[in-house]
């Protein structure tokens, strides 16, 4: 199971074949920012502004590995990073902003979410930025995982049912309790998530 933003970038380049480096500018934030940020940033940042949306309606890139900051729900370039009012730095918006994830420069291994998450428990709607019981490392990983399965070759079944044949666990995490999670075949040419979707290499 991939944990960390390493993994994650380790298995992205292996699915989209997709060797090199893609580091990003030395962040400059002028406060703290989570170390799986800036791992990120050293691994794939360069796409923050290489990586360019195909023009049209659709939210769609050339290939899957150029979408892996925004082709889905956007990870945000964290050389522009603000706090907001309260003091939390947004660091991942959905598509259409309906929900961000966050973190708090005083306490940045704390994830913490808002608007209308459908991933995990309602009872997290009650604050303006909740905690979750997870860090923003799980948050990135969900994220770059679900960029990759848009982007890639998908087809689209929310009633599915699980399939039958031997998978293994890609990532899941108790704190998105209303998502399975992303599964895996042995071939390694099927990704499984959401409602059973399937992309495809």
């Amino acid at each position: 199971m991939r944990k960390t933003v390493d993994e994650a970038c380790d298995f992205v380049a292996e699915w989209c074949q997709q060797k090199g480096s893609y580091a990003g500018k030395t962040l400059s934030a002028g406060f703290a920012v989570p170390d799986s940020i800036v791992r990120l940033n050293a691994r794939t940042g360069h796409l923050w502004h290489s990586a360019k949306r195909v023009p049209g309606p659709r939210l769609q890139y050339a290939t899957p590995f150029l979408g892996l900051l925004g082709g889905q729900d956007q990870i945000l370039d964290p050389n522009g990073y603000a706090p907001d009012k309260n003091g939390i730095v947004p660091f991942v918006w959905e598509n259409q902003g309906v929900w961000g994830y966050g973190f708090d420069p005083d306490a940045v291994d704390q994830l913490l979410i808002t608007g209308d998450w459908c991933d995990g428990r309602r009872e997290y709607f009650e604050t303006e930025w909740p905690r979750v019981p997870a860090k923003p490392e799980g948050a990135l990983v969900c994220t770059l995982l679900i960029n990759l399965c848009m982007q890639s070759d998908a087809n689209w079944d929310d009633n599915a049912p699980k399939p039958e044949t031997m998978l293994s666990v890609l990532w899941q995490h108790p704190a998105w309790s209303d998502f399975d999670g992303f599964w895996i075949n042995d071939a390694r040419t099927l990704i499984y998530f959401r409602g059973w979707q399937v992309a495809r290499r």
